[in-house]
């Protein structure tokens, strides 16, 4: 399916109007989220896959699973619903993709960039620690300041590029990279405190 033309001018639906469509299932809820939501969610799987005939797959993929996650799901904030939807739909194609791909996405540079913070030893792969590790990353989110939790997200969930978040922000991209620096130290500082890394 097609992102639905751009120059349509009828006004967007709100969020809350988009998920009673799937409610009621009617098909006219996927073109409404498309509309509203369409360019957002494909940006998020390119940044991730650098494939465009990929990327419109998982497009298609978030609005079935979308339809068949509502009803019975009835989500508070509709795009970061979308959103999740999206991101674990492209990394599970980007993961199917990987071996093959030579050249690296933005997916792969964002997450190199995490190398020595987050740890990926067999030791935090039980449940309790993977559990315990989430629980550190999220408290470290919510105590951001709101820019810097913005860039967080932007750069390590969404796998935006450095001058898009730049952009978004209307700052320019060295403040981001420093923005990322003090967050990758206090995530570091925080890891190595609860045992998770070595100093």
């Amino acid at each position: 399916m097609k992102m639905t033309d751009t120059t349509d001018s009828r006004p967007l639906l709100e969020d809350h109007r988009i998920i009673d469509l799937y409610w009621q299932r009617e098909e006219r809820a996927i073109t409404e989220t498309d509309r509203k939501y369409g360019r957002y969610l494909y940006t998020i799987a390119y940044n991730i896959l650098h494939n465009d005939p990929d990327s419109e797959e998982c497009l298609n993929d978030t609005y079935f699973g979308t339809w068949n996650a509502i009803p019975p799901a009835k989500p508070t904030f509709f795009q970061v619903f979308l959103s999740k939807i999206m991101r674990n739909t492209a990394v599970v194609r980007y993961k199917k993709n990987h071996a093959k791909s030579r050249v690296p996405s933005e997916m792969t540079v964002s997450l190199d960039e995490l190398d020595g913070c987050i740890p990926y030893e067999p030791s935090v792969a039980d449940d309790y620690e993977v559990y315990r590790l989430s629980r550190l990353l999220s408290d470290y989110l919510r105590k951001m300041p709101e820019k810097r939790a913005f860039i967080f997200v932007c750069r390590y969930y969404c796998a935006d590029r450095i001058m898009d978040i730049a952009s978004m922000l209307h700052v320019s991209e060295s403040t981001v990279y420093r923005e990322l620096d003090e967050i990758k130290k206090g995530l570091r500082e925080i890891l190595i405190k609860e045992g998770f890394i070595n100093a």
